[in-house]
C-alpha cells in the first residue's frame, strides 16, 4: 500500500484528534493564578502581642495602597551608576518628570489596581504619586487582601493588624509595595532626637570660653584631677571655624537645604533672624527662608510629642543650617504629625517637586519595639521615596540616633532612649541603604576658636553629692550618646571593602559621617517658648544631621555640582585624608556642666565624655563615628576637584 501523503496525514491526525476531543469529557476549565504574598516576613504584631480576635466584619477601615516602580531591576541599574563617582554616568540625574515617565508607575499599571479594588469593593478616596488611598470594610478588605484583620495586645498596647501576609494577584505583585495603616491607634511614631539643656545663657552660670579655660576649683576632684567648667554652647561662627567653612569661603549660595520635621513654629523665622544677629551672622534675607506649614491640617495625636515640644527641634535645625551655609535658601517642611504616612507626605513634596538639593532630617523611629508599627511593607515604601531622591540628585540626611546601640540595656539612662525597644540595632529611617547617616561627637575648641580634638559622643553623668563632697555614681550612668549599629538592610555595595565584616556581618550599618552634637558641650539655639524668646543649649545627632547637610551645600557651592546621595562618593574619599578619625579618649576626659542657680540641687553635672553605649570609636570605620568629621580639606577637596576625581 502507498503511503499516504505527508499533509493528508497530517489533516487526518488532525481530524482524529478533534473527533477525540468531541468525545472526550469536558476538561474543567484553567485555574486562575495563586494569590502572591506582598510580605515575607512574619508578623511582627503576632509574635509580641496577644491575638485578641478579628475586628466585627463591619468595622470601616482605611489603608494607604503604596505603588511600586515600573522598572525595578532597571532603577537598580541606573542609581547604581548615576551615585558610583568611577561610572560615566555619574551625575547624570533625572528631573522628576523624567523620573515619572522612566521608572514611575504607568496609567495602566493603575487602571490594573484601580480596577481590582472595584472588584474587591475598595474605594479609591485619594490618588496621590506614591500612594492610592482606600476605604472599605473589615470583610472587604479581608477579601481583597486574603487575612482577616485582627486585634493584638502588646506590651506597647492594642493595634489593629492582618493575621498575616497579604496576598495579591499576580499580576499587580510588581505594581504594589504594601499596604499599611489600618490601626485606629498608633502605638508608636517618630521622636524628635534633639535634646534641650535646662542652661540659659540669661543665668548666673559658669562656663569656658574654650575646653579647659576655667578650672572648677570649688568643687570636687575627679580621675584625680580638678576638672574644668564645660565651654559655653557653641555658635555658628565657632563651628564653621572648627571644620574649616570660614576658610573655604563656602556659604551654600545657590543651594538649597529642606528640612522635614512635625507640626511648625510660627515664630521660626523671627527666631532665627534674632538668634543670628545676637551671634554676629546674618538674618534672613527676605524668601531665603520658605516654609510649609498647614495648622489647620495637623493631626495632635498622642503618639506625638504635642508641636510645641517640636519648636526647639524646629529652630535647632533651621539655625544650623543656616549657621553652617549663611546664603543657603532654607525651606522648611512641617508634617502634620510625627507619623509615617504624614512625614512621607513632606518628604515627597521636596522629592515630587524637586525643591531642595538636601534634605536634613533630625527625628528617628525604632524597628524592633515592643510597640511595632514599622512592618515591611512601610519599609519598602520608604526606600522607594529615598531611592527616587537618589535618582533625581537630592541628598537625603537623617540624625543617627541619640541612644548609643539602642539596646534595652541602654534605655535604662539614656535620655533619647526608646524605652520599648527589644534588641540592639540601628534607628530607622537612619539606617536605610540609600539616606546619610549623621552621627555625633564631642568637640573641644582651642582657646583662638580653632579646633582642638573631637571623640566619640557619648556621656556617663554623676550628680554632686549633697554634702558636695564626692561626685555619685561614678563612673557615671550613660545619658547620651550617638545612634549607630548594624541595620535590618543587606550591606549596600559602597561599605563594600570600608566596613569591616566583624561589624557589618552582611548588614548595613551606620552612621556615615558624624560632627558635633554632644549634649554635654552643646550648641546654642533660640527660640521662642509661652511667649519669650530664649537662648539655650540643645544637643544630639539633631544639631549634626542640619549641619552636615549645610555643609553638603557648602560642597556643592565650591564644586559647582549637584551631589546627590552622598554615601557612594563619602566612601570612595575614605582614603583621600578628607576625614578625622575619631577616636575613645585615651584617658578618663570629664567637664564639670553649671546649669546655673535656679537647678538647685542639680545645679552642678559631671559628664565623663567618650562612653558611647555599646558603641566604640577605633581606628578606621567604627560605628560611633562612622568614617569620622569632615576636616577642613574635606571642602578644600571639592574646591579643588570639582568633587569629580577620587584618588581609589
Amino acid at each position: 500500500m502507498r503511503p499516504l501523503p505527508v499533509r493528508r496525514a497530517f489533516a487526518i491526525a488532525a481530524a482524529v484528534a478533534a473527533t477525540a476531543a468531541v468525545l472526550a469529557p469536558t476538561a474543567r476549565a484553567a485555574e486562575p493564578p495563586s494569590p502572591v504574598s506582598l510580605s515575607t516576613d512574619h508578623p511582627h504584631h503576632a509574635t509580641l502581642g496577644t491575638d485578641a480576635g478579628r475586628i466585627p466584619a463591619t468595622t470601616p477601615l482605611t489603608a494607604r495602597l503604596y505603588l511600586g516602580t515600573r522598572d525595578p531591576d532597571g532603577l537598580d541599574a541606573f542609581l547604581t551608576a548615576v551615585t558610583t563617582p568611577s561610572s560615566p554616568h555619574y551625575r547624570h540625574f533625572l528631573t522628576p518628570p523624567q523620573y515619572d515617565r522612566r521608572f514611575g508607575m504607568t496609567p495602566a499599571a493603575r487602571h490594573r489596581i484601580r480596577q481590582w479594588l472595584t472588584s474587591a469593593h475598595l474605594r479609591v478616596i485619594a490618588n496621590a504619586p506614591h500612594y492610592l488611598q482606600i476605604a472599605g470594610t473589615e470583610a472587604e478588605f479581608a477579601g481583597a487582601l486574603g487575612t482577616d484583620i485582627h486585634r493584638y495586645d502588646t506590651p506597647g498596647g492594642t493595634v489593629q493588624a492582618p493575621t498575616g501576609d497579604l496576598r495579591l494577584p499576580p499580576s499587580l505583585a510588581q505594581d504594589v509595595r504594601g499596604v499599611e495603616g489600618f490601626s485606629f491607634d498608633v502605638p508608636a511614631a517618630a521622636r524628635p532626637l534633639g535634646h534641650p539643656e535646662p542652661y540659659s545663657v540669661d543665668q548666673q552660670a559658669s562656663c569656658s570660653s574654650y575646653f579647659g579655660e576655667r578650672p572648677a576649683t570649688t568643687l570636687p576632684k575627679t580621675y584625680g584631677r580638678t576638672q574644668t567648667y564645660a565651654p559655653c554652647p557653641y555658635t555658628p561662627p565657632l563651628l564653621r571655624g572648627a571644620y574649616g567653612v570660614t576658610a573655604s569661603g563656602a556659604t551654600g549660595k545657590g543651594r538649597t537645604v529642606a528640612i522635614v520635621g512635625a507640626y511648625g513654629s510660627p515664630t521660626a523665622e523671627q527666631d532665627a533672624n534674632t538668634y543670628a544677629t545676637a551671634t554676629g551672622d546674618h538674618p534672613f534675607r527676605p524668601g531665603q527662608y520658605r516654609e510649609r506649614v498647614t495648622p489647620s491640617d495637623w493631626n495632635i495625636t498622642k503618639a506625638c510629642a504635642p508641636p510645641a515640644s517640636w519648636a526647639g527641634e524646629q529652630a535647632l535645625d533651621v539655625e544650623m543650617a543656616h549657621g553652617y551655609a549663611p546664603e543657603a535658601d532654607i525651606l522648611y517642611v512641617g508634617a502634620d504629625s510625627c507619623l509615617d504616612a504624614d512625614l512621607m507626605d513632606a518628604e515627597s513634596y521636596i522629592i515630587d517637586h524637586h525643591a531642595a538639593d538636601a534634605i536634613s532630617n533630625s527625628w528617628a523611629e525604632v524597628i524592633h519595639t515592643s510597640r511595632p508599627h514599622l512592618t515591611p511593607d512601610l519599609l519598602r515604601a520608604w526606600n522607594m521615596l529615598f531611592r527616587q531622591a537618589a535618582a533625581e540628585g537630592i541628598g537625603v540626611y537623617f540624625a543617627a540616633g541619640d541612644c548609643g546601640d539602642q539596646s534595652p540595656d541602654a534605655t535604662l539612662g539614656g535620655l533619647n532612649c526608646d524605652p520599648n525597644t527589644t534588641r540592639a540595632q540601628a534607628d530607622f529611617p537612619s539606617g536605610s541603604p540609600w539616606v546619610t547617616s549623621v552621627g555625633g561627637t564631642t568637640l573641644a575648641t582651642a582657646k583662638d576658636g580653632s579646633y582642638a580634638w573631637e571623640t566619640s559622643m557619648g556621656d556617663n553623668l554623676s550628680i554632686l553629692s549633697p554634702q558636695g563632697t564626692e561626685w555619685e555614681p561614678m563612673p557615671g550612668l550613660f545619658t547620651f550618646g550617638s545612634g549607630g549599629g548594624p541595620s535590618d538592610f543587606r550591606r549596600p555595595w559602597y561599605q563594600r571593602g570600608a566596613v569591616p565584616d566583624s561589624l557589618a556581618h552582611g548588614h548595613r550599618v551606620t552612621p556615615d559621617i558624624s560632627m558635633e552634637g554632644d549634649g554635654a558641650l552643646p550648641v546654642l539655639i533660640g527660640y521662642t517658648v509661652s511667649g519669650r524668646y530664649e537662648t539655650v543649649g540643645y544637643g544630639g545627632t539633631s544639631a549634626a544631621a542640619p549641619a552636615f547637610a549645610a555643609l553638603q551645600a557648602d560642597a556643592e557651592q565650591l564644586s559647582g555640582h549637584s551631589l546627590g546621595f552622598a554615601n557612594p562618593l563619602l566612601y570612595a574619599m575614605r582614603n583621600a585624608g578628607v576625614f578625622r578619625d575619631i577616636r575613645d579618649p585615651a584617658r578618663p576626659t570629664a567637664v564639670v556642666r553649671d546649669m546655673g542657680p535656679d537647678a538647685g540641687t542639680y545645679r552642678y553635672l559631671l559628664y565623663t565624655l567618650g562612653h558611647d553605649y555599646g558603641l566604640k570609636a577605633t581606628k578606621g570605620y567604627d560605628m560611633s563615628s562612622g568614617l569620622g568629621s569632615p576636616a577642613p580639606s574635606y571642602l578644600d577637596w571639592f574646591r579643588r576637584r570639582g568633587g569629580w576625581r577620587v584618588n581609589r
